[in-house]
């Protein structure tokens, strides 16, 4: 496999799990603030994709240091990272809002809600 297919896997793989993985939330005692509260800010947690494995490799998407999704494991790295992206493929899947009641249909197949279609574009056609 060459290495664009990997790196097409890999940041397909990543668009899917952003998608579906919240953003961490980060604690900090507020430093001039003598009640120390917290206070809560939004940051996400590098994301990134390893394989690991010897004789069977596994696939991750690793949040920090911790595994956020896995594939299935497969006797070749190419194949694990194949496995990954049907994993968030199927997990966007169960979690993706089906499109609204604006719904359209295109010609080709495939559907889009009319609502988020840019107004100036709209009127430009």
């Amino acid at each position: 496999m060459s290495s664009d297919n990997m790196s097409s896997l890999r940041t397909q793989a990543l668009a899917n799990a952003k998608m579906l993985l919240k953003p961490a939330t980060a604690r900090n005692i507020a430093p001039v603030d003598t009640s120390a509260t917290l206070v809560e800010t939004d940051a996400h947690s590098p994301l990134d994709v390893v394989i690991f494995g010897n004789n069977e490799y596994t696939a991750a998407v690793m949040k920090g240091l911790t595994p956020a999704i896995e594939g299935e494991t497969a006797p070749t790295p190419e194949l694990a990272m194949r496995k990954l992206l049907i994993a968030t493929c199927e997990l966007l899947q169960m979690f993706m809002p089906k499109v609204g009641s604006h719904q359209r249909n295109i010609h080709g197949g495939g559907v889009f809600d009319e609502s988020l279609i840019s107004s100036d574009l709209i009127k430009a056609t």
